[in-house]
């Protein structure tokens, strides 16, 4: 015998599901990318901020080190503040979307609580 409030449920879990295998994917694909004013440093992080990626122009090696190592840091910070953009983002659209989800009330057919 079919149990609509049951299969309900069940088509809800699965959307949650897929919503949270999407939002693992989109957190994977995320990549911040920042350069400095002169455009010597472009850094590339994951979504978790990792240094995925860096340029330097030539022009960079004429720095001495310290300061060298400074642009790299400071750049590569800005890019992890733009990919951490992006992951609030994605998250906020997911808890939007998945409290939407987890207000359904069985009891009243479907109506949202």
């Amino acid at each position: 015998m079919a149990n609509p409030q049951l299969d309900e449920l069940l088509a809800q879990a699965t959307v949650a599901a897929g919503r949270m295998a999407d939002l693992a994917d989109g957190y994977a694909a995320l990549v911040g990318e920042a350069s400095d004013a002169n455009k010597l440093v472009v850094a590339r992080v994951d979504g978790s901020g990792a240094l995925v990626g860096l340029d330097l122009d030539s022009a960079a090696m004429r720095l001495g080190s310290a300061d060298l190592g400074e642009l790299i840091v400071s750049t590569a910070m800005v890019a992890a503040q733009r990919a951490y953009a992006q992951r609030a983002a994605l998250t906020d659209d997911f808890n939007r979307e998945f409290g939407e989800l987890a207000s359904y009330d069985p009891a009243n057919q479907g109506e949202r609580r």
